[in-house]
């Protein structure tokens, strides 16, 4: 038995061995194949107070395309759901009619109010959903060639204030990026990028809605090294918040936890 220990372990040692050299950089000069494809992000929201008790939950869904002519964007089948409780499943799912086939170039333009005179219900959130994805995206590749294995880069580009369409602002204060290995995702090889930034300011007033806090989020994206396309990403961001609801003139504190899964669906040759 210890013979036969001994070479499995031999056998799995050597199984294990890797090329360093994918490690030793990121491939220079890696373009985007921007050919369509297309993603389903999903956000959830937990809502609760300051303490961790929990008050309700809403999900958010979308299934986004780019790659399309003239650098085009758009969202299709744009749902949110919502619960009360935190181990139940989501109920009342909704469509959000004017996301359907809602078409766009990806710019700075997206942050103007007039990109959005067509929103009515839900639009706080349904604009976080495009400007996560422009987030996420500008991520993954807008410091790819000056990452280094394991060594934190200060993405002092994504350190700035942004008008949030009119209805506010957003922050990023500290936007540290780290490329912390290899990994697999679809088939095909990915460099895996951890981002982070804390101590965030936000204002926003919308849908009848005031609210002052602070933002802290992170996540992980997987980039392709053979097309540069993301083939997976994550982010999870935590909002402590001054909170006044419509027709109330007692501010809350309150806490939310925001949950993001960017799905890769297909790749339309």
């Amino acid at each position: 038995m210890l013979i036969l220990a001994i070479i499995v372990m031999s056998c799995a040692q050597s199984q294990l061995k890797i090329d360093d050299s994918l490690f030793s950089r990121l491939p220079d000069n890696l373009e985007l194949n921007d050919e369509v494809q297309t993603y389903l992000m999903i956000t959830d929201h937990h809502n609760g107070d300051i303490f961790g008790n929990f008050h309700s939950k809403m999900r958010l869904k979308g299934e986004y395309t780019r790659g399309l002519a003239g650098g085009a964007v758009k969202w299709n089948n744009v749902t949110v759901a919502f619960s009360m409780h935190p181990d139940e499943a989501y109920t009342d799912e909704q469509t959000i009619d004017y996301m359907e086939n809602f078409t766009y170039v990806i710019s700075r333009d997206m942050l103007n109010p007039e990109k959005f005179q067509t929103f009515t219900d839900h639009s706080a959130f349904t604009k976080n959903l495009i400007w996560d994805m422009m987030g996420i995206e500008g991520l993954a590749w807008l410091c790819f060639d000056k990452l280094e294995l394991n060594k934190p880069y200060k993405a002092v580009e994504f350190n700035q204030k942004m008008d949030l369409a009119g209805q506010g602002f957003f922050e990023n204060k500290n936007m540290e990026l780290t490329w912390t290995g290899i990994s697999k995702q679809n088939n095909e090889l990915c460099a895996v990028i951890d981002y982070r930034t804390l101590n965030n300011p936000l204002e926003v007033v919308a849908d009848g809605l005031e609210i002052k806090g602070l933002s802290n989020y992170w996540g992980n994206i997987w980039v392709s090294l053979e097309d540069k396309q993301i083939e997976y990403a994550t982010l999870f961001e935590n909002v402590t918040m001054e909170l006044l609801l419509p027709g109330q003139t007692n501010k809350q504190l309150v806490n939310t936890i925001r949950e993001i899964e960017v799905i890769k669906l297909q790749t339309i040759r």
